[in-house]
């Protein structure tokens, strides 16, 4: 694995020295700003040493903790050193005054260190899982939780860890936790020497996972942050409709659905109920082509096109721009309509060719969950075939929600339905990382080798079972590479 090197931004603060104003134009300082505080981040853990550190200044001069009255959530609070820490998980909302002044809100969540659940539950055979799967070597931990039979694995000695790729044994350091409900584990743990990814298999007694490995990448540079959860207590999420488009340049007939894609997007009854990504299989010359992931098309059963999927359950093709886009509709009624068994959040970094996304999945309803990343680019400018659809006002060859990436295909499966994040609790939380490499190449104008960064956003879907299979029951987007997304409340 080529080495990740991701520096994280640092803030710095120039102290100005305040002397006499000797304009006399009337405009005083222009530098100064007034009241200002600043928080390094807005998650910590929940384990009294983790703190968040406020920076305060006034016209560019730097505040002291005695200059300034600290209140925690509508509460006085002291705050030595302008730090806050605690041991008790939840959100909190800090606010300081300066004199008449008053700073914005700050919303800042305490995250905690012993949120594992390992009390028995319902599930059959050999299972493993890990509590992260991205992680910085030498600073963040990686736990690795065997279930037999629902049960954890008392004893990590009995377990036999072993390389995918070489099948070599692997040994386990082990360490004692206590979960949330106070009960005492001891469970291996993963500490690579080196950076890069490696995928493990677990046997136990007659059983082994050999068939669902779990992929662990160790990279040397920060992981975000989870992104801060407004609303801890709600599990009442808005719904959208995962469309998946399949399509390409040389395909005669998508444009019947890129027309009524496009009027869709322009109607504001639907165009904030759906996301939308366009895998281009059609053909291998198209410059949107997914020549790593070609296998995509076949893992949905897709044959002829143009062909659209939503939710990942429900197929259609071609009937023409308008029969095209009432299907649409109807689907987007009939899928909206469903409860969302789960809401999605994310926090993204992009630096020197590299996305890395902390995405939290959070349970409404208790359920076996898995999710789902994909990078999709906007304004790709590529000719179109068009075999007589004629819209007014739709731009063929300008083509968005290209699919990219699409993270979501786990190590030994045939489908991209997601990774797993095992058996959810209702109202539980979890989190997967995921690390993308953009292509980037001096071929600027060659959208095979190169991805402009700027048209670059992501997708989050998370995905469930019922009884005819696996299907999305809620997906989120953003509108770049940096912004963060917040869980989408009713």
């Amino acid at each position: 694995m080529k080495v990740l090197k991701l520096l994280a931004a640092m803030a710095a603060f120039a102290l100005v020295a305040c002397g006499p104003d000797n304009t006399d134009d009337g405009g005083g300082d222009k530098t100064k700003e007034g009241f200002k505080v600043v928080a390094s981040t807005n998650v910590i853990a929940a384990d009294g040493v983790d703190a968040v550190q406020f920076t305060a200044t006034n016209d560019g001069v730097a505040l002291l903790a005695s200059d300034l009255l600290a209140t925690v959530n509508g509460a006085t609070a002291e705050m030595p050193d302008l730090k806050f820490s605690t041991n008790v998980a939840g959100t909190y909302t800090i606010v300081f005054n300066y004199k008449d002044e008053t700073s914005e809100e700050f919303l800042i969540e305490a995250v905690s260190t012993n949120g594992l659940d390992l009390s028995p539950i319902e599930e059959s055979g050999l299972t493993m899982k890990a509590t992260t799967t991205v992680f910085q070597k030498d600073v963040e931990e990686v736990l690795l939780i065997v279930r037999y039979k629902g049960s954890v694995v008392a004893n990590p000695a009995d377990i036999t860890f072993y390389d995918f790729d070489t099948n070599e044994e692997i040994a386990m350091e082990e360490k004692e936790v206590t979960d949330i409900n106070g009960d005492n584990y001891v469970l291996a743990k993963y500490a690579p020497k080196e950076i890069g990814t490696r995928s493990i298999w677990a046997a136990y007694k007659t059983s082994n996972t050999r068939e669902k490995p779990v992929t662990l990448t160790a990279v040397d540079f920060a992981i975000p942050s989870r992104a801060i959860d407004p609303q801890p207590a709600n599990t009442n999420f808005n719904k959208r409709v995962f469309i998946t488009q399949f399509t390409g340049t040389e395909c005669g007939y998508c444009p019947f659905f890129i027309a009524a894609l496009h009027t869709l997007s322009e109607d504001a009854e639907y165009n904030d109920r759906y996301v939308l990504a366009a895998v281009h299989t059609y053909s291998t010359s198209d410059p949107m082509y997914p020549s790593d992931y070609s296998d995509i098309d076949r893992s949905f059963g897709v044959s002829a096109y143009p062909h659209i999927i939503c939710d990942m359950r429900e197929g259609g093709g071609n009937g023409g721009y308008q029969a095209n886009l009432a299907w649409l509709k109807s689907r987007i009624n009939s899928l909206g309509e469903e409860p969302a068994k789960a809401g999605i959040s994310a926090k993204i970094d992009y630096a020197d060719g590299f996305v890395v996304a902390r995405a939290t999945v959070k349970a409404a309803e208790a359920g076996n969950y898995r999710i789902g990343a994909w990078l999709v680019e906007d304004d790709i400018h590529a000719m179109q075939y068009n075999n007589g659809c004629k819209v007014e006002g739709v731009d063929f060859e300008t083509h968005e929600a290209a699919v990219r990436i699409p993270d979501s295909k786990p190590e030994g499966s045939s489908h991209y339905a997601g990774h797993s994040l095992g058996t959810l609790a209702a109202g539980e939380t979890v989190d997967y990382v995921f690390v993308m490499e953009l292509k980037q190449s001096d071929k600027i104008d060659n959208p095979k080798q190169h991805w402009v960064a700027e048209n670059c956003r992501m997708i989050f879907f998370v995905t469930t079972d019922s009884a005819a299979g696996t299907y999305v029951t809620n997906v989120v987007e953003n509108d770049d590479l940096t912004q963060t997304i917040t869980f989408d409340y009713k």
